[in-house]
C-alpha cells in the first residue's frame, strides 16, 4: 500500500483507546459532541477518590449521521464487517446506523461469536471469514454496477492473543536472540503472527479490488484506532495504548487511489481520525450533511497533489478517563487528560492534579523534557487555547465531587 499510495508519518488516532476513537472516526466529531469518552468505566466503585464528577460515558446516538450515511443517501451500497464497538451494550447493530450489510464480531479471533450469528468453521479466524463476506459484497456491487462503501474494522491486532500455530512457531524461531526492551516480550511471536494474518486479509481485499477491475475507481485507506498495547511495538515513541503520549496516539495512515494519488509518496502533516469524514465526501464529490458539524479537516487537496501541505491547525483530545488507583501514592496511574497540539508543541493537562506537560515534538519526539517551567508563556498560551476549544465545543465542565474522600 505504501508503494502504491501516500503514507503519513504524523497521523494520530482521535483517542488512545478503541471505542472513543472509532466513534470519532465514524461520526466525524470530537467526543464532547458524541459523549463517547471511554471503553468502560474502570473507576466504578472508587468514585470517592476522584476530585471531579466524571462525565457520563455514552454510546453513539442513533441520530448521528455516520460516515457511511451520506454515501448511502447518494445511492451507494454500504457494508461493515468486524469490530463495531461504538456501543458496549451491543444493543445498537451497525444495520441501525445505515449499513446495508453488517456482521459484528468481538471478543475472540477463533471460535468467535458474531451478530448476526454465522457459521465459523473450526480453525478459521473470524477475520478470514469476514474478508470473504466483504469480497462477496464488492462482487455483488460490481455486478450490479453500483458504487459501494466498505468499512472493514478488523479485530486484529487485539487481545486475546490468538494466531495460527505455524505462524507463531515461525516468529518464535525468527525472534531467537532478539532483545525486546519493553514489557511482555514473550507476547511478540503471537503478535507478529496476528499481524501477518492481518496482512494476508488486507491483501485478499486488494486482490479482489484488482480482479474486479475497480482499482481506478476505489479509494483505499488503512489506519488504526490507537497505538500498540505492547511497548515493543511503539518504535521511538513514549507510551502505549491508553496513554496520550505519542505511543498511544500515533497510528498509520495510508491512502491509495490509482491514477489520482501519487504512488510511493509521503506526507508529514498531522492528521487525525475526524479528518477522514470530510475528506471522503470531497473525494467522492458528495455534499456535507446539513446542520451536522464536522470537526475534521478535508485533506483531499493534499492527497491529490494540489497542495504541498495542509494549513496549520490545532487538534485536540478530551479524555476523562480514570484507571489503576494506587492506594500508597493516592494517585491514579491514568487520570483525566485534555490535550492540544499546536505546531511543534503538545500540551497535556491533568485536571485531577492541576498538572501539565508541555513538549516540543520537533526537538523531543520521545516526550522526555517537560517545558512548563522553562517556557511558561507557551504553557499559558496553549492552556487558554485549550480552554477556549472546550468551551466552544460545549465539553462537560469540571464539577467538584461532593463525595471526594481519598
Amino acid at each position: 500500500l505504501s508503494r502504491e499510495g501516500m503514507k503519513f508519518s504524523g497521523g494520530l488516532a482521535a483517542f488512545p483507546t478503541c471505542k472513543p476513537s472509532r466513534a470519532a472516526l465514524l461520526s466525524g466529531q470530537y467526543s464532547p459532541r458524541t459523549g463517547v469518552y471511554r471503553v468502560v468505566d474502570r473507576h466504578t466503585g472508587q468514585e470517592n477518590k476522584i476530585r471531579f464528577l466524571v462525565p457520563k460515558n455514552e454510546d453513539v446516538a442513533l441520530d448521528k449521521i455516520l460516515i457511511n450515511e451520506p454515501f448511502k443517501a447518494a445511492g451507494y451500497t454500504t457494508a461493515m464487517y468486524g469490530k463495531w464497538h461504538i456501543s458496549n451494550s451491543r444493543k445498537a447493530h451497525p444495520s441501525q446506523y445505515g449499513f446495508d450489510r453488517a456482521i459484528e464480531s468481538a471478543g475472540k479471533h477463533f471460535n468467535a461469536n458474531t451478530l448476526p450469528e454465522t457459521d465459523l468453521p473450526e480453525g478459521i479466524s473470524v477475520e478470514e471469514m469476514l474478508t470473504g463476506q466483504a469480497i462477496e459484497f464488492m462482487k455483488d456491487a460490481s455486478e450490479n454496477d453500483q458504487p459501494f462503501f466498505l468499512y472493514m474494522p478488523y479485530f486484529w491486532v487485539h487481545r486475546p492473543l490468538e494466531a495460527k500455530a505455524e505462524y507463531v512457531d515461525y516468529f518464535t524461531k525468527k525472534f531467537e536472540g532478539m532483545n525486546f526492551t519493553g514489557k511482555n516480550p514473550e507476547e511478540m511471536p503471537t503478535i507478529a503472527a496476528m499481524t501477518k494474518m492481518l496482512d494476508e486479509e488486507v491483501g485478499r481485499l486488494l486482490e479482489a479490488v484488482n480482479d474486479l477491475g475497480l482499482e481506478e475507481e476505489t479509494i483505499i485507506v488503512f489506519t488504526s484506532d490507537n497505538g500498540s498495547f505492547n511497548e515493543n511495538l511503539v518504535g521511538k515513541f513514549r507510551g502505549r495504548k491508553g496513554e496520550t503520549y505519542e505511543g498511544g496516539l500515533r497510528v498509520p495512515y495510508i491512502f491509495k487511489w490509482k491514477g489520482k494519488i501519487e504512488p510511493g509518496s509521503t506526507a508529514s502533516d498531522r492528521i487525525i481520525g475526524v479528518d477522514l469524514y470530510p475528506t471522503f465526501l470531497r473525494l467522492a464529490q458528495l455534499e456535507r450533511p446539513a446542520e451536522y458539524p464536522l470537526d475534521g479537516y478535508d485533506i483531499s487537496s493534499l492527497l491529490l497533489g494540489q497542495i504541498e501541505s495542509i494549513p496549520d491547525r490545532d487538534v485536540f483530545c478530551y479524555f476523562p478517563k480514570y484507571t489503576r488507583y494506587d492506594e500508597k501514592t493516592k494517585r491514579w496511574a491514568e487520570s483525566w487528560r485534555n490535550v492540544i497540539y499546536e505546531g511543534d508543541y503538545k500540551l497535556i493537562k491533568y485536571p485531577e492534579y492541576g498538572e501539565s506537560e508541555l513538549f516540543n515534538l520537533a526537538d523531543d519526539i520521545q516526550e522526555t523534557k517537560n517545558l512548563v517551567a522553562s517556557n511558561p508563556e507557551k504553557h499559558t498560551e496553549l492552556s487558554r487555547k485549550l480552554n477556549r476549544w472546550l468551551k466552544s465545543i460545549d465539553a462537560p465542565k469540571k464539577v467538584s465531587n461532593p463525595d471526594y474522600s481519598p
